[in-house]
């Protein structure tokens, strides 16, 4: 008698810690309201006489969109692998991020020397930090969705990939 209660405890606690498409959805949903404040937090750092407060204004969006992303990926740990309808909704979720984290990028690269010439220096390694963490938790959310992905859906979804860690690269090495 005991077993079977224990056996049902655990299936009651595996229903409960299981994870589906609409949750992530739900995450990228999130994820996407913390790049847009990103993005717009690196677009209004003027190109000349930023303050500190606008560029650590940046490093606090920078580490929501990085808590985000991870909280997305922890988001896919058991979920089964997604039907159809659901893989293609991840895509379209995921193709509609692709322009703000470009758009971020491209945006933090321009506004590098803004950030060199505040009067506290060390702006741009912390930038650089950032773009290390962003990138290393953005892969991770990208590997976890492929993995979910219908086999139909992997190669659309390894070119989003592919083209948002061209982005990160292009950036990093700007800061290196």
């Amino acid at each position: 008698m005991q077993f079977k209660s224990f056996a049902y405890l655990l299936s009651a606690v595996a229903v409960v810690l299981a994870q589906s498409a609409q949750d992530v959805l739900s995450n990228l949903a999130t994820l996407r309201t913390q790049l847009t404040t990103l993005d717009g937090a690196i677009n209004g750092f003027p190109d000349t006489g930023g303050s500190l407060t606008q560029a650590l204004a940046i490093h606090t969006d920078a580490l929501n969109v990085q808590s985000a992303t991870d909280d997305t990926t922890a988001a896919t740990s058991g979920t089964p692998p997604f039907s159809e309808a659901d893989g293609q909704s991840v895509i379209d979720a995921v193709t509609g991020l692709v322009p703000i984290i470009e758009d971020a990028l491209v945006g933090i690269v321009a506004k590098k020397p803004a950030f060199d010439a505040l009067p506290l220096g060390g702006i741009s390694d912390l930038v650089r930090q950032d773009l290390s963490g962003l990138s290393s938790s953005t892969s991770s959310l990208e590997d976890a969705l492929i993995a979910l992905a219908p086999a139909d859906l992997v190669d659309e979804s390894t070119a989003l990939k592919n083209e948002v860690d061209a982005a990160f690269a292009t950036a990093i090495a700007a800061y290196n």
